[in-house]
């Protein structure tokens, strides 16, 4: 194994001598093949290093690989559950290598050094099938590769999943059924945005509405939703159009990535359900967001139904995650109710000093991180009067909050809270998942 973090030299080494299985890479996403055989040299040097590096990466629960070029070496860095780790140091010539054969079994152009690139490997471990979307940026001294590992059997695809609140999956089909509108999942890269429009879109009743899907990722499980293929030559607009003629009563739409987008589908609106997804903070900023690509408030306070925002935080390690007793008075600071709060939960620290002949165990589940995995927080903004008011009107972010406030709208920080209340993570952790930036790297994992 190339890492080693967090354990004795003596663990490394013994578990170095283990015979461990690594990633069988089955072909690029795009369907371009790889001919391995025109660069036998790449191959030599990067293929095996690149197979340890996304195995033990995954061994160690990390969804995001990085690799670096700093000078004469390339740092390879992880993210577990959206905290930063470092790895190990390549000599340069391999680290640009291993980017170089992961670019080639992504079905990407080797020779384009100096242009972003993006494509994506069908990959299996353990029998467990992926998808690695590889992403490459021209950096001072090379590339940066970044490796995001898709774990299509655990995945979430349901509400339940999701852990979608039932109240609101009850919003999403009460809005489904005026035929008409849009209903939008948005959230920051990375953070399960597709996930999350998926999850809507399966809070309908498929059973009752016809559904179709113009979406071209193929990859999710639809069940129940009609797949309309798109016709040599049509654009967005014309396919869309196509799909309201037969009878559609919802459509799930690609992402809106620029104001002609957003434009098609707020017109196509008008005539049926569209539900879809975009990059934004928060419901807010992407309220905001969508005034800006439409150009015309009135349209968007008469045609978006709501805005569905997920946001992903740690849950704490349910093998060692200690109770205590909160102080009533945060807990009023914080609007949760003493009453009913007996107690809160926070990650398991070792003691300053031991007792004679007293050993601290790590946690054998998270090792000693204190969290395991994540959930999402939920948000969902709805074109109520007021909020039609404030789109029409002077709208800010602060203005659109106070309103989603004031209609008792669900938002993060509620949902937080709630995460916090029962359980599953701690208040600490959800201060943190709002101040911004992600904790520094840590030295182990």
């Amino acid at each position: 194994m190339i890492f080693g973090f967090g354990k004795k030299k003596k663990d490394v080494v013994e578990e170095q001598q283990e015979e461990i299985e690594m990633i069988s890479f089955l072909g690029a996403m795009n369907g371009k093949s790889a001919n391995l055989k025109e660069n036998p040299g790449l191959v030599k040097m990067g293929l095996n290093p690149a197979r340890e590096i996304i195995s033990d990466a995954i061994a160690r629960r990390a969804m995001t690989v990085r690799l670096d070029p700093k000078g004469d070496r390339t740092q390879v860095s992880l993210m577990v559950d959206g905290i930063p780790f470092p790895g190990p140091k390549l000599p340069k010539q391999q680290g640009l290598a291993v980017t170089q054969v992961l670019k080639l079994l992504a079905g990407l152009n080797i020779q384009v050094r100096d242009k972003p690139q993006k494509g994506g490997i069908k990959a299996e471990l353990s029998k467990i099938p992926y998808e690695l979307t590889i992403d490459v940026a021209p950096v001072p001294g090379g590339e940066r590769l970044s490796v995001y590992a898709d774990n299509l059997k655990t995945r979430p695809e349901k509400p339940d999943d999701l852990i979608i609140p039932e109240s609101l999956r009850e919003k999403f089909r009460e809005y489904s059924k005026i035929k008409s509108g849009l209903l939008l999942a948005c959230g920051s890269p990375r953070s399960g945005v597709t996930t999350a429009a998926v999850g809507l879109l399966r809070s309908l009743d498929a059973y009752i509405f016809n559904i179709y899907t113009v979406h071209k990722d193929g990859t999710r499980d639809l069940p129940y939703v009609t797949a309309f293929e798109w016709e040599e030559g049509d654009d967005l607009e014309k396919t869309v159009l196509r799909c309201q003629r037969v009878e559609a009563d919802v459509i799930f739409c690609p992402p809106i990535d620029s104001d002609a987008v957003a434009k098609v589908l707020f017109e196509a609106s008008e005539r049926t359900m569209l539900v879809s997804e975009f990059y934004a903070k928060d419901a807010a900023q992407g309220l905001l967001q969508l005034i800006k690509w439409v150009g015309d408030p009135q349209v968007v306070a008469s045609q978006l139904k709501g805005l569905f925002t997920q946001k992903l935080i740690r849950k704490l390690c349910d093998k060692c995650k200690q109770a205590y007793a909160p102080n009533p008075k945060l807990l009023e600071k914080i609007g949760l109710p003493p009453k009913s709060v007996k107690a809160l939960y926070r990650q398991r620290v070792p003691p300053q000093e031991l007792a004679k002949g007293e050993v601290w165990e790590p946690c054998p589940k998270c090792n000693d991180l204190g969290y395991y995995d994540r959930t999402g927080m939920f948000e969902f903004l709805e074109m109520t009067e007021g909020m039609q008011s404030v789109v029409t009107g002077d709208a800010t972010v602060e203005a659109i909050r106070a309103q989603m406030k004031k209609d008792k709208m669900l938002t993060l920080q509620q949902d937080g809270l709630r995460l916090v209340a029962d359980g599953t993570t701690s208040l600490e952790e959800l201060q943190q998942a709002f101040k911004g930036p992600a904790p520094a790297p840590r030295k182990s994992v």
